[in-house]
């Protein structure tokens, strides 16, 4: 490749390396946005799926006053000789895993009192059970925080107060995982637990709680 056409392939690669940079701040921002508000309903959720754009540059021949030429992309001159092109094209969003299924999981949690059962389900967006998965069990601290102030429950007391039998659980042939969750004793009553469970970049939330 000749020095000019270096030139101009390193110029418009760092233009389109910046746009894509600059989409994919602006999807992290995004998707910074938290799950839950306040009370504990979810938020919309924005992703960008494509973005069209159209590039117009003028490539620009300039005579040296010593004689010789140079291409540089800048205005023009009495003394230059144009050639404008434009170039378009789209950012397309790859989905997580390249398109192949994603993992889906449900949580939810079962009986009263302070000794209750935790149980998980894992499959996929097509619709297939999820055998063997390790699915990993936590307590938000933050959004009980949050959520338990909002219940008239200044300080929940949370450490050390919200155990699991087994903080990572093994779904089974069916897809399904179960675990022991219990409620210390120093627990508030009318605090607000947000249990959390994760696999891969998929996370499902549930609240619970000793009045829940």
């Amino acid at each position: 490749m000749s020095d000019d056409g270096k030139f101009i392939a390193d110029t418009l690669e760092s233009v389109i390396v910046g746009m894509a940079e600059s989409l994919r701040d602006a999807q992290e921002e995004l998707s910074g946005a938290p799950p839950l508000d306040a009370y504990g309903r979810p938020t919309p959720q924005y992703r960008i799926p494509h973005l069209d754009f159209e590039i117009g540059f003028k490539l620009v021949t300039d005579t040296k006053a010593t004689g010789g030429m140079r291409l540089i992309f800048g205005p023009t001159t009495d003394k230059t000789r144009d050639v404008t092109s434009t170039i378009s094209g789209r950012f397309v969003a790859v989905p997580p895993g390249e398109g192949l299924p994603l993992p889906v999981l449900t949580l939810a949690v079962e009986g009263s009192g302070n000794s209750r059962q935790v149980v998980v389900t894992a499959g996929t967006t097509a619709g297939e059970l999820l055998a063997g998965a390790e699915i990993e069990l936590n307590v938000d601290r933050a959004a009980s925080v949050a959520l338990s102030a909002d219940n008239g429950v200044a300080s929940p007391r949370l450490d050390g107060q919200v155990s699991f039998d087994s903080a990572v659980v093994t779904t089974d042939e069916t897809g399904a995982a179960r675990t022991g969750l219990t409620f210390g004793n120093s627990l508030q009553v009318a605090a607000i637990v947000v249990l959390t469970a994760e696999i891969g970049s998929e996370a499902v939330r549930v609240l619970t709680g000793k009045e829940l």
